[in-house]
């Protein structure tokens, strides 16, 4: 039987929207989807696979704000204390104006991205957002190291005064440094330790070996801008700097991810261990902006606010998909996407490359879900 899901991968592939794609699709344990489509890479006869290693870009970000949490849990970060008591510098973060900010960003707003820390392409003022895009950040990582991209972020402007606005950007980068610095070790070590391993995700990381660079997943030549973004992010020289990037950083499998998509299905739980407690799980999928701050309309349409690390759909307004209010979801540039429902153990996670038009296609993807 034809459902939606095949419906859908075979007008994208026909479309040449992507080479391949992995979906899976479940509900209380039971499999709805697990779908392998198309191929590889475009200049390749290697059919999609499930060993396929996909750059995940800012669904690292959903990892990354959860190891955080973990040390909200252990006490060892506090939500509303500010970033600039981990991390010193951010003291010298400046407004436009070039004085300090009204008070100074949170680890909460480098959750909820309120810290002023935008990328340039969420920048709304023209002298600010030439200045940024004129720095190179984005176009540097993850060749760069940690301390040239925190002394370059802290030199451009806060484009916001914090816990003003929703503006998407480096707030989880500058994250997973805390994360380091708390932990005292590597974030990728961080990350193994308190998520990968208790939830046997063996094959994610910010660095993928040489004799592993062949399973791989790229997009179609013509997507010209996720060649020009993506490529670098998990392939480390040994002549350039390097930094694990919390935003953007980690490569993995549909089957490593399905584990930790799962886990938040089920309210933060592996088997009978909770990783985070109830109380932090359901700040997590609550609302955190504060009213009068818009959410993140560009990335999922109107209807939804932000949680800690993901979006989170309301219950009330609008919305171009078909979320129940609750509902966590996020997705990254590379072209993958993840949606949570934790009341009905229900999730949905999709991996392609393809930056070109994955806007409208994880919208496309969440409607077919719902016809399952």
């Amino acid at each position: 039987m034809t459902t939606s899901i095949d419906r859908l991968l075979a007008y994208q592939i026909e479309s040449r929207h992507y080479p391949g794609a992995l979906v899976h699709v479940e509900r209380a344990g039971k499999v709805l989807a697990r779908k392998a489509v198309g191929m590889l890479r475009p200049d390749g006869d290697e059919p999609m696979h499930d060993g396929a290693l996909f750059r995940i870009a800012s669904l690292t970000k959903a990892v990354v704000s959860f190891a955080a949490l973990m040390q909200v849990q252990d006490g060892s970060l506090a939500l509303d204390a500010p970033a600039s008591d981990y991390l010193p510098v951010l003291d010298n973060l400046r407004m436009k104006t070039g004085v300090r900010p009204e008070r100074k960003p949170t680890v909460r707003d480098l959750m909820r991205h309120t810290s002023g820390l935008s990328y340039p392409w969420e920048i709304q003022d023209r002298e600010i957002r030439e200045i940024a895009a004129g720095s190179n950040i984005v176009g540097s990582m993850p060749h760069i190291d940690s301390n040239t991209f925190l002394n370059a972020l802290v030199a451009l402007p806060l484009v916001a005064q914090p816990g003003t606005a929703f503006r998407y950007g480096y707030s989880t980068d500058v994250l997973g440094m805390i994360v380091e610095k708390v932990d005292g070790v590597r974030l990728g070590q961080s990350l193994k330790t308190r998520i990968l391993d208790p939830l046997g995700m063996t094959e994610t990381s910010f660095e993928v070996a040489v004799s592993e660079q062949g399973r791989l997943a790229s997009a179609y030549p013509s997507d010209a801008a996720w060649h020009g973004l993506v490529p670098g992010y998990g392939i480390r020289k040994a002549d350039q700097p390097w930094m694990e990037s919390g935003g953007g950083g980690l490569v993995t499998t549909l089957g490593d991810y399905v584990s930790f998509a799962r886990m938040l299905s089920n309210g933060g739980c592996v088997g009978n261990r909770r990783l985070l407690s109830e109380s932090l799980f359901a700040d997590m999928r609550r609302n955190q902006l504060p009213d009068g701050v818009e959410g993140p309309l560009v990335y999922t349409s109107s209807g939804f606010g932000f949680g800690l690390g993901l979006a989170v759909r309301l219950d009330w307004g609008p919305a171009a998909m078909p979320c129940a209010a609750g509902e966590m979801a996020w997705s990254g540039i590379s072209g993958t996407a993840m949606f949570t429902q934790p009341g009905a153990q229900w999730f949905a996670v999709a991996f392609t490359s393809n930056m070109a038009s994955r806007m409208m296609a994880r919208m496309e993807f969440r409607r077919a879900v719902a016809l399952l």
